[in-house]
């Protein structure tokens, strides 16, 4: 009985194949537009696939032996990954255009059945159109699925090879052994502006995901004129935006990591001299984050903030000699050192003012005084605010505290 049904549906389809053709195109055409964009002979492109789709739906039907044994040819994953390469038309589009194709098929299908010289006695109308939906059904499922995975895979090929492509081009043009005007042209991005250059990393691959989500809410924030990011090999993204203002600044010092996700942003420069200056000013804000434990706390780490100690401690032993001479017994490791050389930095910033120092510590003011009162014991002499060597020795306490004086 099968055999009969079967063999009623591939006459049909050998009969009305250039009928039917006709009919799916207009169909496409009418209720999928997106796919005639941007070709030179969109309604042949379309035929073409149509075509092969009917050709090879009318092939499961001859061959299969039952509605799941359905094999696509091969040459039909590699005009999918064709279109994937043209990303035109979206994979979407093409989805839709199965069920496009899927429903004009039954209803013409129906309609042969009741109608014209296919006419069907009632009793046998059923059982024809039962299996014709099975096949219908299993064809369009098998298509759509291997049309989805081909078509994801080859985006996927695509985006690691630009991906990759656009970290050489950015290795390239830090190096200095590319042209801004080539480098302009290859990442699309112009190197004419202020650049505000970030290093962002993980803890642990795991945390990939949560970091793309983490720089894409930032930059939300931000609207940046411009965005670059790369990845690199080491749980870490290097990226760039330009602005026209110090807003970024602002949403940057809000923002809160979540654990074990880590950023860090350097000093706005100009031009391609520029690019280069902020990545290596994100790299030392970096550097100094993770040496001193800022990196650590939700905040990101700006460089401008971290100044003083990634210049003065490019030699850290020399650096954190410097610290013991000017801390003495502060410059311990303790937890009773490492508060008091905290109310220290903020003691200086105010410019000793005891009741300002306690509003930004959340103390009182007496509590600021005995503190100062301990810090000059421990020092051996008065905390003078306009000494240099005492702002910049609290500046690097944190870096000498990893590194035991020579």
């Amino acid at each position: 009985m099968d055999s009969q049904r079967l063999g009623w549906l591939a006459g049909w389809l050998d009969a009305e194949f250039d009928a039917l053709l006709d009919a799916l195109v207009d169909g496409e055409l009418a209720d999928v537009p997106e796919l005639a964009v941007a070709r030179q002979d969109p309604r042949g492109e379309i035929r073409h696939s149509v075509r092969v789709h009917l050709m090879a739906f009318a092939d499961s039907v001859r061959h299969s032996v039952s509605e799941t044994d359905v094999a696509l040819p091969a040459f039909l994953t590699r005009h999918t990954r064709a279109l994937a390469r043209k990303d035109m038309p979206t994979l979407p589009a093409l989805l839709r255009a199965f069920e496009k194709i899927h429903a004009g098929l039954w209803r013409r299908i129906a309609a042969a059945l009741r109608n014209g010289p296919y006419k069907l006695a009632p009793e046998q109308r059923a059982e024809v159109l039962e299996l014709a939906s099975a096949r219908l059904f299993a064809y369009f499922q098998v298509a759509s699925g291997e049309t989805a995975a081909a078509y994801a895979a080859e985006r996927a090929l695509l985006q690691r090879r630009s991906t990759s492509q656009r970290s050489e081009v950015v290795t390239a043009l830090l190096a200095g052994s590319v042209t801004p005007s080539a480098a302009e042209q290859a990442l699309g991005y112009d190197l004419n502006a202020t650049h505000v250059a970030y290093v962002a990393w993980v803890d642990d691959l795991s945390n990939l995901d949560r970091l793309d989500s983490v720089l894409s809410t930032l930059t939300e924030h931000i609207r940046p004129r411009q965005h670059l990011r790369v990845s690199t090999e080491d749980h870490c993204q290097f990226g760039w935006i330009t602005c026209h203002n110090d807003t970024w600044l602002g949403v940057v010092r809000d923002i809160g990591l979540p654990a074990g996700i880590h950023c860090a942003w350097g000093s706005p420069q100009q031009g391609a001299e520029g690019f280069r200056a902020s990545h290596f000013d994100a790299l030392e804000a970096r550097r100094v984050g993770e040496a001193t434990g800022l990196a650590e706390r939700p905040e990101p780490v700006i460089f401008d903030n971290v100044a003083v100690a990634s210049l003065a401690s490019r030699d850290l032993s020399s650096a954190t000699a410097f610290v013991h001479r000017q801390l003495g017994r502060l410059a311990g490791t303790d937890e009773l050192a490492a508060r008091l050389v905290g109310t220290l930095r903020v003691y200086l910033d105010e410019l000793a003012s005891p009741t300002r120092t306690a509003r930004r510590l959340h103390v009182h003011p007496n509590t600021v005084v005995k503190r100062v009162e301990r810090i000059e014991a421990m020092l051996g002499r008065k905390v003078d605010p306009a000494s240099l060597s005492l702002r910049v020795a609290v500046e690097l306490a944190p870096l000498a505290r990893s590194t035991p004086p020579s």
